[in-house]
């Protein structure tokens, strides 16, 4: 935001207006050099006039943006004060006390006052006149520059108690974004200066008045409102979670005129078996204590399951049908004499249908498997030919998802029954999953198959840059016809075309041998919907 110049003209008027007199006497400024053994030491010494008894405080330098300006300004926090020890020729010794020496750390500023002679005060200015009017300023900027002058040297609490309450009352000010920043940055330097308590640790405050509700919709933002007394905390925070997490999130509730408080616990929290919440108040010195329920009683919102008919709703995106076939040669490379056919060849087709957080979803398909050959070092002959394998199948597969301190974990099993050359043959295959399916993600899977053989493979899968998707995998196979062991090494492209549709390109290296080895390719197509 830029102000116009007689608006920066009346603002730097304003704010020299309220800047302190100066004094005759030295405010000697520097810096924490080292802290060891209870002492702090500072690079000033008896050069500047420094003596042993003087009072010393100290300071924290940090960096802000102005609310109206949006430039950054260098301020401080105070962190304490001591009396000077001891005095060297550049450095001065102050011990201080345990708790001010776990804050203290080297950067930090140090004020020693100095007497001095106060000079003769200069002549006043002759004033010169301006013909030019200054502007009015704005009431809201008025009001956030008067915030802000006010906080001038203020406690870290404080401030943070002071913004804090301002933005519950200006949410939508165009200086709320700024002031957020700021607040970020004070709230990172009390971290620093003292860990941060947790809510089980507050005390009791002033209760809020609040109609609690006791059941709520799945899927549906909770609004809340709180009714303050006489005395209307700063500001308020309302702590939130669904029931059974681990930690709390937490929002700052808006001020509606004098006494009211809003907030709302977000639609996304809101889901069986139900919610949890509490309220902490902060005052203007910064002191903070629950207002409402405490983190080990909280006020507690239902939430009924949702029926079995949800699950199948109409919900976009829950549906997922894809197209794959691949070509595998495991001896592309083999320039032995003789005939080393080795290859197979693999279409499927499936649908998936997601239903749940638990139980993320069923899978049914169908796929035909060819192969021939399967060995290393055999050569093949009239008399003697390549090995052939043919399998038409189905499968079902059923996947359920977990989430471990915000890492989602999965693990599907699949049936496959089907016919081959050998008649009615099955098998089995089994998948664990670290991550997001529709994000990254890695994952395990192992299976065999009647006459087909048998296929272990680990996967990663990652959009590095979307619309773009990679895959990049390796495997142990014995596949087709249970032959000899092979590896392969395959990676895949897709490309989200359209929200709906995902084609892939698939290229692999596989082989048995260092001398029986091949290239592979695949194509295949994911239609969501």
């Amino acid at each position: 935001m830029s102000l116009p110049s007689r608006l920066r003209a009346a603002l730097t008027v304003a704010v020299l207006a309220a800047a302190p007199a100066a004094y005759a006497d030295e405010i000697a400024r520097g810096a924490v050099v080292r802290v060891e053994d209870g002492a702090a030491y500072v690079n000033l010494g008896q050069a500047r006039g420094v003596a042993t008894g003087a009072p010393i405080r100290f300071k924290r330098p940090i960096a802000l943006r102005h609310p109206v300006t949006r430039k950054v300004v260098e301020d401080w926090l105070p962190i304490g004060g001591a009396t000077i020890t001891a005095v060297g020729d550049q450095l001065t010794r102050v011990v201080v006390s345990a708790e001010l020496a776990a804050q203290l750390r080297p950067g930090d500023i140090a004020e020693i006052y100095v007497e001095r002679a106060a000079p003769a005060p200069p002549p006043p200015p002759t004033p010169v006149a301006d013909p030019t009017p200054v502007p009015v300023v704005p009431a809201p900027t008025a009001e956030v520059l008067a915030l802000w002058t006010s906080l001038a040297g203020q406690p870290l609490d404080a401030r943070i108690a002071a913004w804090e309450g301002w933005l519950a009352g200006h949410a939508t000010s165009p200086y709320a974004e700024t002031v957020r920043g700021d607040l970020a940055v004070l709230e990172a330097a009390r971290d620093q200066l003292a860990p941060p308590r947790r809510p089980s640790e507050l005390a009791t405050a002033t209760p809020l008045d609040h109609a609690a509700p006791t059941l709520a919709d799945r899927g549906r933002a909770i609004p809340l409102v709180f009714v303050s007394g006489a005395h209307p905390p700063t500001s308020a925070w309302l702590h939130y979670r669904t029931i059974g997490d681990a930690t709390y999130h937490r929002e700052l509730l808006v001020r509606d005129h004098d006494r009211y408080l809003r907030g709302e616990i977000p639609a996304a929290t809101v889901i069986a078996p139900g919610v949890e919440y509490f309220v902490e108040a902060t005052t203007a010195t910064g002191a903070q204590a629950t207002a409402y329920a405490t983190p080990r009683e909280p006020a507690t919102v239902a939430i009924a399951a949702p029926p079995l008919t949800d699950a199948f709703g109409g919900e976009r995106h829950r549906t997922r049908l894809s197209l794959a076939t691949t070509y595998l040669d495991f001896a592309t490379f083999d320039h032995r004499a003789g005939d080393h056919r080795d290859r197979a060849q693999l279409t499927e087709a499936d649908v998936l249908y997601r239903i749940g957080p638990t139980l993320y979803g069923v899978r049914v398909g169908f796929g035909q498997f060819t192969g021939t050959g399967g060995r290393k070092d055999a050569a093949w002959t009239p008399t003697s030919p390549a090995p052939t394998v043919g399998f038409t199948y189905g499968y079902a597969e059923a996947e359920l998802h977990a989430d471990a301190d915000g890492t989602m974990l999965g693990a599907a099993l699949r049936l496959i029954s089907g016919v081959g050359d050998d008649g009615f043959g099955m098998g089995i295959q089994g998948k664990v999953r670290i991550g997001d399916p529709d994000a990254s993600n890695l994952s395990l899977s192992a299976g065999t198959t009647a006459e087909v053989g048998f296929l272990s493979e680990l996967r990663f899968e990652t959009s590095p840059r979307p619309p773009i998707a990679v895959a990049m995998a390796v495997g142990v196979t014995d596949q087709p016809g249970a032959g000899d062991l092979g590896v392969r090494v395959s990676t895949e492209l897709g490309w989200r075309a359209r929200p709906w549709f995902v084609p892939t390109a698939r290229v692999s290296w596989q082989g048995r041998s260092a001398a029986h080895a091949g290239l592979g390719a695949g194509l295949a197509m994911v239609f969501d919907w």
